[in-house]
């Protein structure tokens, strides 16, 4: 009896950068994981990039959080800022 794949793989052609092919390659290695399985984890789960304006949307919404907050609250919004920076910094 035959086993049927629920999700057949499908072998396709992508071009892209030789610097983009090294990156998986190295996640990859880093990861224990193939290079397919990198790019494949990176299409399902980076359905919307964080493009320049998205980040500075970002941004403005997260100052302008501090502003409203400073008067009221100053310690939780300088923690809420130290936040930010954080998830700010992992994006670079």
């Amino acid at each position: 009896m035959r086993r049927k794949i629920k999700d057949p793989k499908v072998t396709w052609s992508l071009k892209s950068s030789k610097a983009l092919l090294e990156e998986l390659d190295k996640e990859a290695k880093a990861n224990g994981k193939t290079r397919s399985e990198i790019a494949n984890d990176r299409l399902r789960h980076y359905a919307t990039p964080l493009t320049p304006e998205l980040l500075v949307l970002l941004q403005d919404k997260g100052i302008e959080k501090y502003v409203q907050m400073k008067a009221d609250q100053p310690e939780e919004a300088v923690k809420i800022v130290e936040e930010v920076m954080k998830l700010w910094n992992r994006l670079k």
